[in-house]
């Protein structure tokens, strides 16, 4: 097997798992909108001290159907790290991207023991629910960035790109500082619309401005206002500073990235209007992390590709099949 075809292999394995990655999330969220999640009662990784816990209820196999599913993901980033490791030399940005798949793997298999051990599950109203879960879902946000940056390295020569622009970092630090603002306010509201779902609009707009309701409740209405404000100010400075994005337009990753924007915004606005019915929320997460992935493309583009110049010279000094 030739070198180029190795990277392909590796290339198409990488965007498999990105997707594998996305389902166990999603399903993740699953078991705590079933109750599902104390399925297992406080023992990890083990159910009831059970690899196989037959007899039990359909919550617990809920929940250890997630825990297997994570268990083979946590092969296949292993198996992701050795290839890297055969087919890329020591200093490769695809390898070093790989080997961060790793540590946010292990960051989430601990995450994920501490919030059963200490039982942080169900209508666990604890304010060290409150941290763990945003820090839940940034990790697992990174972890998909990170598996997207393995899979951008495979395509396209970025060694001689480096060092980033100085301009281009600013941007990137406050790109990433609304982004990670926007998960972490997500994380919140939705464990606020777990603990007190709302029957109707004025019901839960009266719990949110109430003294009395929990922390995480009083805080959801953040992440709709702070997501339609990113929204705002992304088509303010598209209408009145065009110039600013037509560099980036010419980007796929940006068109996507807009593209996926518009679709998380109508699913948030549906699902607060619908009053957070089951299916809308699975959709809605399910196109965040879509997001995330568009956003992790867009921000490798960004650092690394010319954006001044002419599709000509694009095409010279990118491998074609790079798809931008």
């Amino acid at each position: 097997m030739t070198s180029a075809t190795q990277h392909t292999a590796l290339h198409r394995f990488t965007l498999a798992l990105i997707a594998y990655t996305v389902a166990i999330i999603v399903w993740g969220a699953w078991v705590r909108i079933s109750g599902s999640g104390a399925g297992c009662g406080e023992h990890w990784p083990l159910c009831h001290g059970k690899a196989i816990p037959f007899g039990s209820s359909h919550r617990t196999w809920i929940e250890v159907s997630h825990r297997y599913s994570t268990a083979l993901f946590g092969f296949a980033v292993v198996v992701l790290c050795a290839l890297a490791r055969r087919i890329t030399t020591q200093h490769n940005l695809h390898r070093i991207g790989a080997y961060c798949v790793l540590v946010f793997t292990i960051l989430e298999a601990l995450i994920g023991r501490l919030l059963v051990v200490r039982g942080y599950v169900e209508q666990d109203t604890s304010i060290s629910r409150l941290i763990i879960m945003p820090l839940h879902l940034v990790n697992t946000s990174l972890l998909l960035a990170s598996e997207v940056f393995t899979a951008r390295m495979l395509l396209a020569d970025y060694q001689r790109k480096l060092p980033v622009p100085r301009i281009k970092g600013i941007v990137t630090i406050i790109f990433l500082c609304l982004l990670l603002t926007l998960l972490t306010s997500g994380a919140i509201a939705s464990l606020g619309s777990h603990l007190l779902p709302s029957h109707g609009i004025f019901e839960g707009l009266q719990a949110d401005l109430s003294t009395d309701s929990h922390v995480a409740v009083r805080l959801r209405p953040l992440h709709l206002v702070f997501g339609l404000s990113v929204f705002a100010l992304t088509i303010l400075v598209a209408w009145y500073e065009p110039h600013v994005l037509r560099p980036l337009l010419k980007l796929k990753s940006f068109r996507r990235f807009l593209s996926t924007m518009c679709a998380l915004v109508l699913l948030g606005m549906l699902t607060v209007l619908l009053l957070s019915p089951v299916a809308l929320k699975l959709a809605h997460l399910t196109v965040a992390n879509i997001f995330v992935v568009s956003a992790a493309g867009l921000l490798v583009d960004f650092l690394f590709l010319p954006l001044e110049t002419n599709p000509s010279q694009q095409t010279s000094s990118i491998p074609p099949n790079f798809d931008r």
